[in-house]
């Protein structure tokens, strides 16, 4: 556990138990690998929504503890954005003031860890003048979080017969580097934390020997990680980004929050459950008729939900290719 006092400490929940970024990582995958593993297998059980309130409660720590490092914006908002949905899972009204996600967030992380403070869970600490640490990396912070999570769940889930089709070393390699970065990017953002710099460090030794690659020095190691994702983000990410005012509202970001999962409550009356960020065409979407997913309903209905279908989506306007379950 780190002796040094880093920007995420000035918050009391912190301050007492003084997580770091590698806990706080494990602590998130794991939980998003619990949950990914139930919707897959067992939808219908009744862990879901215990599993979704501990996925919310570990990412949205780590997001924060993050974001008061790096100062990033996104990573703030995200914070905030799980600490409300963690508020609505308990069942607790969000009024206007905006602290309140994060307050339950951070309340809820200390009683997780047998701390007990008041409602706010913050405390004063001096205005840092300096810049932001800058990303190493194109995508958000919150995306590279996610994306991390993603990866280090279906690369379990790919070692089980029944995902076969998953890729497991590219999965293997993208956690790798994922998770990585956000280390980096931790210690770059707290100079004195030198066990998330030999975490960054350890983590590029591995993807280096993944790529069966000769060894490097720690410092080497790390710039490794970033010119490696570099090379992915150039490979998946759009050249001509998404305008800030882009018509299919995704604000810039190339993706759009979208719910893919309803609950069934009887009488053809269904309550959304989950959602994810989905890619935005730039514009409204249509659904194929002939998709091979869904017959062209657009939705499929597993046992007691509804599911979006993605498989058919196309710009609207567009001719639409089904896809086949092969391609999907």
């Amino acid at each position: 556990m780190p002796v040094g006092h880093h920007p995420e400490h000035a918050v009391k929940a912190y301050q007492d138990e003084r997580p770091s970024v590698t806990r706080l990582i494990l602590e998130a995958r794991w939980a998003h690998y619990r949950l990914t593993d139930t919707l897959e297998h067992d939808p219908d059980s009744n862990t879901v929504p215990a599993l979704r309130r501990l996925k919310l409660l570990h990412a949205g720590a780590l997001i924060d503890v993050l974001a008061l490092r790096t100062r990033d914006l996104d990573l703030y908002e995200a914070a905030r954005d799980h600490g409300a949905a963690l508020r609505e899972v308990d069942g607790l009204a969000l009024d206007d003031h905006p602290h309140n996600g994060l307050d339950h967030l951070r309340a809820q992380y200390a009683r997780l860890h047998h701390h007990t403070h008041s409602d706010a869970c913050r405390a004063p600490h001096p205005a840092d003048e300096s810049r932001p640490t800058k990303r190493p990396f194109r995508r958000s912070g919150p995306r590279l979080v996610r994306h991390m999570l993603d990866a280090y769940a279906w690369a379990q889930l790919g070692l089980t017969s029944r995902f076969h089709a998953v890729d497991v070393a590219s999965e293997q390699r993208r956690h790798f580097m994922t998770r990585g970065l956000l280390l980096d990017w931790a210690a770059t953002a707290a100079p004195t934390d030198s066990a998330a710099a030999a975490a960054a460090a350890n983590a590029g030794h591995a993807l280096r020997t993944f790529d069966r690659r000769a060894a490097l020095n720690d410092l080497r190691a790390r710039a490794y990680l970033r010119d490696a994702f570099r090379d992915l983000d150039d490979q998946e990410e759009d050249d001509d980004p998404h305008p800030r005012d882009c018509p299919g509202h995704c604000y810039g970001t190339g993706e759009v929050l979208t719910v893919l999962t309803w609950e069934h409550q009887g009488d053809d009356i269904y309550t959304p459950v989950h959602q994810e960020p989905v890619l935005c065409f730039g514009t409204a979407t249509a659904h194929a008729p002939d998709c091979a997913t869904c017959d062209g309903h657009g939705f499929t209905y597993p046992p007691g939900y509804r599911e979006l279908c993605l498989d058919g989506r196309s710009p609207n306007g567009a001719p639409a290719t089904a896809l086949t379950p092969q391609e999907a």
